[in-house]
Order: C-alpha cells, then sequence, then structure tokens
C-alpha cells in the first residue's frame, strides 16, 4: 500500500497540489481545494500512472486519497510493482 500511497501522492503534486497538502486522509473537496473538473483531470493521470480503469462516476464517490488507494488496489489490472 505504501506504494501506492506514494504513487497518488507524486501524482498530485506534478498536478499542482502542495506537498505539505497532501495525506492519506486528506479530502479532495475540502484540504485540496479540488472540483469536479479538477477530479476529472486527476483521474486521468491517475489511469496513466497505474493503469487502471476509473469510471467518471466512481471518481466523485472517492472523498479522501485513501478512498483512491483503496479503489486501485482492488483492481484485478493493478499491479503494485509496475513502472
Amino acid at each position: 500500500m505504501k506504494n501506492t500511497e506514494e504513487r497518488l501522492r507524486k501524482v498530485l503534486i506534478e498536478f499542482g497540489i502542495d506537498q505539505e497538502s497532501v495525506s492519506k486522509d486528506s479530502d479532495y473537496y475540502f484540504d485540496l481545494n479540488l472540483d469536479m473538473l479538477d477530479l476529472l483531470r486527476v483521474a486521468s493521470k491517475i489511469r496513466k500512472e497505474f493503469r487502471v480503469s476509473i469510471p467518471d462516476n466512481e471518481i466523485f464517490r472517492m472523498e479522501r486519497i485513501s478512498d483512491t488507494i483503496y479503489f486501485i488496489e482492488q483492481k484485478p489490472e493493478f499491479v503494485s510493482s509496475c513502472c
């Protein structure tokens, strides 16, 4: 899980989010100040980084970074050592 968290953190920082704001418990809306369009853009980057399929409606149900980590790690196509 740590590898997933670190990779997701990297994606969010590259998106422009302050690294001090990014933690497993960060809320996308309240802590990171992302809106729905931002979340779609982040989801696109997550799809590329982790090579997983995330339906747009699913990304809106993820409120915290920990939700995204859990979702990614449950995907059968996810390989933790990839990249």
